[in-house]
């Protein structure tokens, strides 16, 4: 046997030891998988309902990424080139299978989102903050409204709240589902300026500024406005 021919088989009979696509008795539900250099833990699977894990032997979704490190769990999706709308990318659509939009998103249905949590127990997940994104109305070949919700769980509560939400028309919500404005919350608004002062000009124009005072002496709250003769201050609202 030649030299070649005694690396080809030892080439082969590595690839054999590390890539399984006979189904063990005892992961009969794995159909490819992967193990590490020693040949005994599993680092890739794939099962014969198409789910992937990777560092988990029994994924329990599509895709199923497990580790003890951080590079372990590491999802890089990485672009080179010159196109200025380049970048990483993360899709997550939803298409309806309701006949009545053609399969078009309706009001309110969920488009995607990206959950935070934990493993309660081996297999149960508490999802406790999130990230979504909802249609915003009946989307067209012409028109598709969204809106964002971010969303925490309360103490004492295992239940996600929406507190902040940027509406399809850009309006900002905090603690309300409907602003009506640009800004609106639903609650008080503390303003806490421990840093100096900035000088009133036409880049800080508009600021609003509570300083607080010591003993015996008045706070104030002023705000940078310009007068009819272009000149900028800060005027005592307070």
């Amino acid at each position: 046997m030649s030299k070649k021919q005694r690396a080809s088989k030892i080439s082969l009979a590595v690839a054999l030891a590390l890539v399984v696509l006979v189904p063990l008795s005892a992961q009969a539900a794995n159909k490819l998988i992967v193990m590490d250099s020693t040949g005994t833990v599993n680092k890739f699977v794939v099962t014969d309902t198409g789910y992937v894990g990777v560092g988990t032997a029994a994924p329990a979704a599509a895709v199923h990424v497990e580790g003890a490190a951080t590079t372990d769990t590491l999802i890089i999706s990485h672009f080179t080139g010159t196109t200025q709308g380049g970048g990483g990318n993360i899709n997550l659509f939803h298409n309806n299978a309701s006949t009545t939009n053609g399969g078009l998103p309706q009001q309110y249905d969920r488009l995607g989102n990206i959950l935070f949590g934990s493993y309660m127990t081996a297999t149960t997940r508490q999802a406790s903050a999130g990230v979504s994104a909802y249609a915003d109305g009946l989307w067209s070949s012409t028109s598709a409204p969204t809106y964002l919700s971010f969303q925490t769980t309360p103490v004492g509560s295992l239940t996600r709240v929406e507190n902040l939400k940027i509406a399809s028309n850009g309006n900002v919500g905090i603690g309300t589902g409907s602003p009506g404005q640009k800004l609106e919350v639903n609650g008080g608004i503390k303003l806490n300026t421990a840093t100096a002062q900035p000088t009133c000009s036409t880049s800080t124009r508009g600021t609003l500024w509570f300083a607080r005072s010591g003993t015996g002496v008045a706070d104030t709250v002023q705000v940078c406005a310009k007068d009819a003769s272009e000149n900028y201050a800060w005027h005592a609202l307070y």
